[in-house]
């Protein structure tokens, strides 16, 4: 219990200012906040999409596999062209390819309402989807920066922006879709981004990326590197594949087992905001715990919140997106960290391969359950998920593999 005299003892103001200092204010000034606002903006113009299918499947007559295939060309964009802009942020500055991502995808996104056919949609999308290939790279590089002894935490600041902003761009963007009386509401994404990148553009002015140190390594352990970076991808495409699909078809699984649209888009603002809240720990947690036990634990609880869902109702039901939710969030942070550190050499490259290859199966998880979708029941597609998290599994029992037996040889001081 605290006393009231204990404020003015001199002894516990410095305790409660260190552990300001130590823990809350990093996180709280500097580069961190900032790229976590950015990548919020971010999010929140392009996981709406869900929701306005709902308003674009009678408008342009679209199907469940138009759907999932505008998805999956939306996906393969972002992702073969996120390890260029990796490559190009390790090599130059990350920060006007972080600000030009930001709001190229921004701006594209905010045309979505006023496309006329199917065709015009998915060439929008596929554009959009440069932006945000080019913003991930350099920014997650430029979070990782902040806080180098803890980069579980940073990545974490970094991850709940961009996830907060994924959970309520359906809530909003439905909102504004309602109030506005149509799709073109869509425009309200335009003006924001402008403004989020003008203000990111002015901080970084003056915020100098630090170069990075010379690194050499071995062929074994070189070797040993690129085994446990591809398991991390492989662990990262089992979680996208069933984070897209979910997401994706969660409102109008909803819709048509008799929930109304508000309710859907509430669920899955609901499952979005528990990504964030896993995010938010998850980083910090694998700091203390270990990343490997964080990966394995959010996997194998992320299978059995899927298979509750499916078989619950109600509040129950809800329970069960919140736990996969916090699963799926928990270990996002946590997987761009070891990506970093199993090529610490080039860490702007490593966060592309496992942000860009990584999410590549995201799409063609929303594709797959769309085609079964289809042909039998939204339901069925859905219970075909449940396969994704036992891969995951396997990919980092081979990662387990590849840390004790590769030889590592790095030196130097990698400086982020």
């Amino acid at each position: 219990m605290i006393r009231p005299d204990m404020h003015d003892n001199p002894t516990y103001a410095l305790t409660i200012r260190g552990r300001l200092h130590a823990g809350l204010l990093p996180w709280l000034s500097g580069l961190a906040p900032l790229l976590s606002l950015a990548h919020l903006i971010l999010e929140a113009s392009f996981n709406f999409l869900p929701v306005t299918y709902v308003l674009l499947i009678p408008r342009l007559g679209l199907s469940y596999s138009q759907i999932g295939a505008a998805a999956l060309l939306m996906t393969i964009t972002g992702t073969i062209t996120q390890p260029l802009f990796g490559w190009l942020s390790d090599r130059g500055d990350p920060r006007p390819i972080a600000i030009g991502g930001l709001v190229w995808g921004g701006v594209m996104m905010g045309l979505v309402g006023f496309m006329p056919t199917y065709g015009w949609l998915i060439g929008l999308l596929v554009l959009a989807a440069v932006g945000s290939a080019a913003f991930h790279p350099p920014a997650a590089a430029l979070s990782a920066q902040t806080e180098a002894a803890n980069r579980g935490r940073a990545m974490s600041l970094f991850a709940v922006g961009g996830n907060l902003g994924a959970a309520v761009s359906p809530a909003l963007v439905g909102l504004a879709l309602g109030l506005g009386g149509g799709l073109g509401a869509t425009a309200v994404l335009i003006p924001v981004s402008l403004l989020t990148g003008l203000l990111l553009a002015r901080q970084l002015r003056s915020v100098a990326p630090r170069p990075r140190a010379a690194q050499t390594v071995s062929g074994a352990g070189r070797a040993g590197s690129l085994v446990a970076l591809a398991a991390i991808i492989a662990v990262v495409g089992a979680r996208s594949y069933f984070q897209q699909a979910l997401a994706t078809y969660l409102p109008e699984w909803l819709r048509t087992n008799g929930q109304s649209l508000a309710v859907a888009g509430a669920a899955l603002a609901l499952f979005m905001v528990a990504v964030s809240i896993g995010s938010l720990f998850g980083g910090a947690l694998s700091d203390r715990f270990g990343r490997l036990p964080v990966i394995v634990s959010s996997l194998a609880l992320m299978a059995g919140g899927q298979w509750l869902m499916l078989r619950l109702s109600g509040a129950p039901q809800m329970g069960a997106v919140v736990l996969i939710g916090l699963m799926i969030g928990a270990s996002f942070p946590v997987t761009i960290v070891m990506a970093q550190e199993a090529w610490p050499q080039s860490v702007g490259f490593a966060s592309a391969l496992v942000m860009g290859l990584g999410w590549l199966p995201a799409g063609l998880g929303a594709w797959v359950v769309g085609r079964i979708a289809d042909s039998s029941t939204l339901t069925g597609g859905l219970t075909t998920l449940l396969f994704a998290p036992v891969v995951g599994l396997a990919a980092a029992g081979l990662y387990y593999l590849a840390q004790r037996t590769a030889v590592r040889s790095y030196s130097g001081n990698v400086e982020l």
